[in-house]
């Protein structure tokens, strides 16, 4: 559907509807966790997600459906769908949240859901909440919905917190990166995108060009397992522990001018609302093209975030696949450090006959300029290994926003392919804060049909993408048949970029590779 991000303007007064009870205001940090109302005990088979494909869930209980979601527009109809046809629970865990239109949309339909009586637990990393919390804390309010922000700062002035940050390195520079979206314990949304504008093709100037995966079956059980364990785990902190009284008043403020504009957008309600009906009767009557097979969610444990050394189980699993890959691996990585392990491993793998195709952000791309200059370290050397490598392209994610041209995109996929037959999603980037510094969790999807439509994903952004050549001890970035129609070129310097963007790079290479 085109511009559906239009329609979302409507809906942000309504995830308010019931009001605002009074919260207790408290920057108490706890070492354990207040008392949950626990989790909804219910057969997943008798949820509305799992009736269309009852007799496959029945047969053959420990697999796993599966359909790609690859542009962002898709990716937030998916959602909101999933949480329309929810009976009986959600649980959301992200490390992004931020009160803009997509969230406030979104939200929306969660508490219409709660108002169904479906059990709501949402659970977001503090680093990466930016919102003024009156909207989660109105979420907080209603009666079925809970809400947990993950490793806190004390400090909620957020001029405050670089002190912590120093006082406390350890425990701050460790966070949740992982994003679950489970609903009924039978149906799961995985993949790189966190809940904001910028990851649904809602803003106007960058957004992510990313990958998620809509699952039925056994492997949203095991999410459900994982989210558990982080909502139980002692940084798990209630959101009611915020200060509120201020943040809901300047929140209310805005009130009238929403409900002023709601009129004016009638029909964009209307579109919205007829995309939303439509996709649950295209999954209804199985209109929708899903794959079958095993399908393992891995994740690490939330103790990685207290262990002097931790180790990641999410890490361990890629490992074990690489070493069983016989033929080619497909890597899609927003972020790429491999360091000298992970580059001696690929070598190993070329050496092996294997055909490595990696993609990942080029300078003008990335919105992590400290990660592209560790992946500087490493970028010719895979070429000279023989690996395929490319770098995306900004200008080839234009799409677009409210009738302009976006600026283009950055990549934030992390997607791999092994052997072209299994494939895997989730939240893992191929650097050391995955690795060593982050939670993160994945699913491995074991279906031939399904490796071979993410590699045609991958394809198509390498198809608007920088490829890597060497000519002598130069480097160039090439374009080769580029989808908007540019002559083929070449270019022997940092392609898309500034004298100033250069130099920061260039900066950026003080970081210890460690922390990238």
């Amino acid at each position: 559907m085109n511009d559906t991000h239009i329609a979302l303007i409507v809906f942000s007064l309504f995830f308010i509807l019931a009001g605002c009870a009074s919260i207790v205001p408290s920057t108490r940090y706890l070492k354990t966790p207040l008392e949950s109302s626990g989790f909804a005990v219910f057969d997943p088979l008798d949820s509305p997600i799992a009736a269309p494909y009852a007799k496959e869930l029945s047969s053959s209980p420990s697999s796993s459906g599966a359909m790609l979601i690859a542009d962002g527009s898709s990716a937030f109809l998916q959602r909101a769908a999933l949480v329309r046809k929810a009976r009986y629970s959600l649980e959301i865990q992200t490390y992004i949240y931020k009160n803009d239109i997509a969230s406030r949309v979104l939200m929306h339909e969660i508490w219409l859901a709660a108002n169904r009586g479906v059990k709501v637990k949402m659970l977001v990393d503090d680093n990466g909440l930016d919102s003024d919390y009156s909207d989660i804390i109105a979420l907080n309010n209603h009666p079925n919905i809970e809400v947990k922000i993950f490793n806190p700062y004390r400090n909620r002035i957020k001029l405050l917190r670089l002190p912590e940050m120093i006082l406390h390195f350890n425990r701050i520079n460790r966070r949740m990166h992982n994003k679950l979206f489970i609903a009924d314990s039978v149906g799961l949304i995985i993949g790189g995108r966190n809940i904001a504008d910028n990851y649904f093709n809602n803003k106007e100037d960058v957004n992510f060009s990313d990958t998620d995966a809509l699952f039925i079956g056994a492997i949203a059980r095991q999410a459900r397992e994982s989210f558990q364990q982080y909502w139980e785990y002692h940084r798990a902190i209630p959101v009611e522990l915020l200060p509120s009284k201020r943040k809901m008043k300047k929140f209310m403020k805005h009130y009238e001018e929403i409900v002023a504009g709601l009129e004016e957008s009638s029909s964009e309600w209307d579109q919205y609302e007829q995309t939303i009906v439509q996709i649950v009767k295209q999954y209804e009557s199985r209109a929708n093209t899903i794959y079958w097979g095993n399908a393992r969610l891995i994740a690490d444990l939330p103790e990685k975030i207290d262990a002097k050394n931790p180790t990641s189980k999410v890490y361990e699993a890629m490992q074990h696949i690489i070493r069983s890959t016989t033929d080619s691996m497909y890597i899609s990585s927003a972020y790429l450090v491999p360091g000298k392990r992970g580059l001696a491993e690929m070598q190993e793998c070329i050496d092996k006959g294997i055909s490595m195709f990696v993609l990942t952000n080029s300078l003008s791309s990335t919105d992590s300029l400290p990660v592209y200059a560790g992946w500087e370290r490493y970028r010719d050397k895979l070429v000279k290994m023989g690996a395929q490598v490319y770098e995306y392209r900004k200008s080839a994610g234009k799409i677009q926003v409210k009738g302009k041209l976006t600026s283009g995109a950055s990549l934030h996929s992390k997607t791999l392919v092994f052997d072209k037959k299994i494939a895997w999603i989730g939240s893992f980037n191929l650097d050391p804060r995955s690795s060593i510094i982050n939670t993160e969790v994945v699913a491995i999807f074991d279906n031939e049909e399904f490796a071979k439509e993410s590699i045609k994903l991958i394809h198509l952004d390498m198809q608007g993408a920088w490829h890597i050549e060497l000519d002598g001890k130069k480097t160039k970035w090439c374009a080769y048949n580029s989808p908007e129609g540019d002559s083929d070129i070449c270019v022997t310097h940092l392609p898309d970029t500034t004298l100033w963007l250069r130099t920061l790079n260039f900066f950026m290479r003080i970081f210890p590779e460690s922390q990238i």
